[in-house]
């Protein structure tokens, strides 16, 4: 992949993209399928985004197989990056799992810092938006989420390239969120744009594996509007609402939905990985030029 003598456009970008991912369905796409299916294993824990037991984080053996899961898929998505700029550069795929073992640490560690700003960002948003439809009504609620919905997108834009200064440079956790806060700021906008195209096909997988359980909150965050709207909405009601919502349904993590969308997140992430790179790669060019 030569350099082009312009940054590329945003189009370009998901072009390049797109081609480098039909390209790497042999290469690189099954690390990715495998870090993903290791999910399904009867060993590692299971759970979902709505169905996960938070009692279960207090659990040395949980947290055990979950740093284990961790770490097998860090060290299958550094051997897919690897193989990906083998592949862009158009050279001989020589690196092994050795050569991406020490990468293990930076990507894992990365990673969590990157969750739990996203995560802490969203559990604001939807306090912040309860809190506004219980004062003003839904509008309200919604205009009210943007105060921690903005920075945690910005935060979100600023850290999602980190993967690849952790990877192909062998710089640690915090020097790679660094990296990708400074390049990302160089063209925040595109960046933003960029990475919002595979963040839906990531979020559509994301459905698809917990469709049983969102459809259950769903129906309770009706009904629980419902109740509102008709000034039916009591304490006692709220109580009995919110309560239903732990109540949902836990699926098993062989059931259809789940083994389909387990299948439709690698290619989605494999997807994200190919926009991520190209988008690296170009801004990391024009940084050294």
């Amino acid at each position: 992949m030569s350099t082009p003598a312009h940054p590329l456009s945003g189009r370009q970008v998901l072009a390049d993209a797109g081609a480098l991912f039909v390209a790497g369905l042999g290469p690189v796409f099954p690390w990715i399928l495998a870090a993903e299916l290791l999910v399904l294993l009867p060993s590692v824990p299971n759970g979902g985004i709505f169905d996960t037991d938070s009692s279960a984080l207090g659990d040395p053996g949980y947290l055990g197989r979950a740093l284990l899961l961790g770490a097998a898929q860090a060290l299958l998505y550094a051997m897919a990056v690897l193989r990906m700029d083998a592949l862009a550069k158009e050279a001989a795929p020589s690196a092994g799992l050795w050569s991406a073992l020490p990468r293990v640490p930076a990507v894992i560690v990365g990673y969590l810092c990157y969750e739990v700003i996203v995560i802490v960002g969203l559990s604001f948003t939807l306090a912040f938006f309860m809190l506004g439809f219980f004062i003003a009504g839904l509008a309200f609620g919604l205009v009210l989420c943007l105060l921690p919905l903005a920075p945690t997108a910005a935060a979100s834009t600023a850290l999602a390239l980190f993967l690849f200064p952790a990877v192909l440079d062998g710089r640690g956790p915090f020097a790679s969120l660094g990296e990708s806060s400074r390049l990302a700021k160089t063209a925040w906008v595109k960046v933003s744009l960029v990475i919002s195209v595979p963040a839906v096909a990531l979020l559509a997988a994301a459905v698809v594996t917990d469709y049983p359980a969102i459809s259950h909150a769903v129906s309770q965050g009706l009904e629980l509007l419902r109740q509102a709207q008709e000034g039916d909405l009591s304490m006692q009601n709220m109580d009995g609402l919110l309560g239903s919502f732990k109540s949902a349904p836990s699926a098993s993590r062989y059931d259809r939905w789940h083994v389909v969308g387990t299948v439709s997140a690698a290619f989605a992430w494999w997807y994200t990985l190919a926009v991520c790179y190209v988008q690296y790669r170009d801004l990391k060019d024009r940084a050294q030029t």
